[in-house]
């Protein structure tokens, strides 16, 4: 039967979310490219292009605000969660000592 436990290090566990936060930080899609699809400004593809390139540049700067600050936010907040729930239920034990 399988139990419903989780066993985590939480120094290990905050370092690896640090690690996300910092390595997606540095995720940058250079832009370079949308000044080349200047040269296509008179042509149906680079205009779609154009547009398409927008998209992406837009979602990237998402991704990496979303995984560089949201992720490891919430990562952490469950983190403490976890910790206090385990806190308040050690806490809650009680042994006796005379058996």
């Amino acid at each position: 039967m399988p139990e419903n436990k989780v066993f985590m290090d939480t120094n290990i566990f905050t370092d690896i979310v640090n690690d996300i936060k910092y390595s997606t930080g540095e995720c940058i899609l250079d832009e370079t490219p949308l000044d080349s699809v200047k040269v296509w400004q008179y042509m149906d593809v680079g205009l779609k292009m154009e547009k398409i390139l927008k998209k992406v540049y837009k979602s990237s700067k998402e991704y990496r605000k979303e995984a560089s600050e949201s992720l490891p936010r919430a990562f952490l907040t469950l983190r403490d969660s976890m910790i206090r729930v385990d806190d308040v239920a050690s806490k809650s034990i009680k042994v006796d000592m005379k058996k």
